[in-house]
């Protein structure tokens, strides 16, 4: 005889799952559209980005972020007003530099990072989003989203009120987001906790000047 409990939990199953898909997609789009729109993020090319890191207690430091699609990326610090390139990528080779050489060296190990935010389209690049819950992030009430695809995999907090992103998780590390703020039509965080898991070090950028679709000259990832 046909067992119709077993269908109906089946079911169930079923419709639980597809009701969290649906209403992490519902987040995301949300974050998207408060954000600036899906349109606006799309034709975001480059960004220029001055601010200061902040490294323990009293080291602050100037610092230079150079961003460009697909995948180019610059970043300078600058100590005792002498300009160094931390890392960067011009599309076909990447540097680090060594302070304990204090010498610029090509990383043959670098992945290439996407300019664009993987929540954009994240279905034709083939993620998968999944509703976690939710969970208290400093003091705020988030929804939990989990990106999945293949063995990648990534974890969302957004605030439930505002739909902003609170906080971002990998394995290797976990970023903060506080104090947005509007450039040309697009909302972004000005401060930012970066911790790394591996090294257990943890910094603080604070970005003060930011300059979207600013036209950044071939020579700045010329290395």
């Amino acid at each position: 005889m046909f067992n119709m409990k077993k269908l109906f939990f089946v079911l169930g199953v079923f419709l639980s799952l597809v009701g969290y898909s649906q209403t992490a997609e519902r987040i995301i789009n949300k974050h998207l559209e408060i954000t600036g729109g899906i349109d606006k993020w799309k034709g975001f090319n480059s960004i220029v980005i001055t601010g200061e890191i902040i490294l323990g207690l009293n080291e602050t430091y100037p610092i230079e972020i150079y961003q460009q699609r697909p995948d180019l990326n610059k970043t300078v610090i600058q100590i005792q007003k002498k300009k160094i390139i931390l890392n960067g990528y011009n599309g076909k080779k990447a540097i680090q530099f060594n302070f304990q050489t204090n010498t610029i060296e090509e990383s043959n190990n670098y992945i290439s990072e996407a300019f664009e935010s993987d929540l954009i389209d994240y279905s034709i690049k083939g993620f998968h989003p999944i509703l976690l819950g939710e969970e208290k992030i400093e003091n705020v009430n988030c929804y939990k989203i989990k990106l999945t695809k293949d063995r990648e995999s990534e974890i969302y907090y957004f605030d439930k009120t505002t739909y902003q992103l609170i906080r971002e998780d990998n394995d290797m590390e976990s970023k903060i987001y506080s104090d947005f703020q509007v450039f040309s039509g697009l909302t972004f965080p000005c401060r930012m906790v970066v911790k790394n898991r591996e090294e257990e070090t943890e910094f603080i950028l604070i970005f003060k000047s930011l300059e979207v679709n600013k036209k950044i000259p071939e020579r700045e990832f010329k290395f």
